[in-house]
């Protein structure tokens, strides 16, 4: 049975991908070229992490849109040189991958090698393929990797691990736990949580409490705001975490629950987006 459900969201999945790259990204002029000279350098990238699980999301829950505002594509070679070269136009830095971040208006994509990825150098995860990569995520909810470019009839290639299990159990926990940046691994897990009133397992809760003791609030604090533009307070964060420990107390089995707080905001970019972009833009490309 649960086989069967996997499959159902693996088409909905493969669906709105195609969908997201054949409409809404050639909405944007930003996104568009971004993906044609992509194509053009590594026809076999995948799309990975939180851009996956938005999309998947926000089919599940019935919207019309999904413009995720950061994307994650990992190259099946290592051309970070070429890659910053052809988007000399955007403001770029390098990230921790050995990759490359842009950043245009409201968009963060992140670019890198796939034997980059942090874990297989790290020999954390043995293997270095695009099937071995989902094992490399901090989260289980981002071990998901989706082949970008695909031929006409010809499936696109997806390799997961636990990301349509977390889904189904609405309960998201640690995949790989050894990380290099522990701060910004739990402000993603409570961004998620909450976003998506997900539970959070045994494992993270546990991770999230320990991790806690040795941080300031006010640097997870500007984490959040750096990465997502909201505007939570060390008040909201102290809500949840002294709300994951008292749960931790009472069960050592059972997921536990963030409350729900409306002191923690988080702006709409999909409709902000949607307002601004440029409707008469509308280039075409093969995906």
């Amino acid at each position: 049975m649960v086989r069967t459900e996997i499959q159902a969201l693996e088409t909905k999945l493969l669906n709105s991908i195609s969908r997201f790259l054949r409409n809404d990204i050639a909405q944007s002029m930003h996104h568009g070229e971004l993906l044609r000279q992509i194509q053009m350098v590594d026809p076999r990238s995948f799309l990975c992490g939180g851009a996956v699980r938005d999309i998947l999301m926000s089919k599940l829950r019935g919207k019309k849109y999904i413009i995720p505002r950061d994307l994650d594509i990992v190259l099946s070679f290592e051309k970070p040189d070429k890659i910053a070269a052809l988007f000399s136009n955007y403001y770029q830095r390098r990230n921790r991958y050995g990759g490359i971040e842009i950043h245009h208006k409201y968009w963060h994509v992140d670019i890198w090698s796939l034997e980059k990825t942090w874990a297989f150098e790290q020999k954390l995860v043995r293997g270095s393929s695009f099937r071995d990569f989902p094992s490399t995520t901090f989260l289980d909810i981002e071990a998901i990797a989706v082949q970008l470019f695909s031929k006409q009839g010809v499936k696109r290639e997806i390799y997961s691990k636990g990301f349509f299990e977390a889904i189904l159990t609405n309960t998201i926990d640690i995949n790989l736990e050894d990380n290099p940046n522990p701060e910004g691994c739990i402000v993603r897990a409570l961004h998620v949580a909450n976003k998506y009133s997900f539970k959070i397992g045994q494992k993270l809760a546990k991770y999230i409490a320990h991790f806690t003791h040795k941080t300031e609030m006010e640097e997870l604090e500007q984490i959040f705001r750096n990465r997502y533009l909201t505007r939570t307070t060390t008040d909201t964060l102290n809500f949840w975490i002294n709300s994951i420990k008292e749960q931790l107390k009472t069960s050592q089995k059972s997921p536990v629950q963030l409350p729900t707080n409306s002191k923690y905001l988080q702006l709409d970019f999909e409709n902000i987006f949607l307002e601004k972009s440029n409707r008469e833009y509308s280039p075409t490309f093969n995906f």
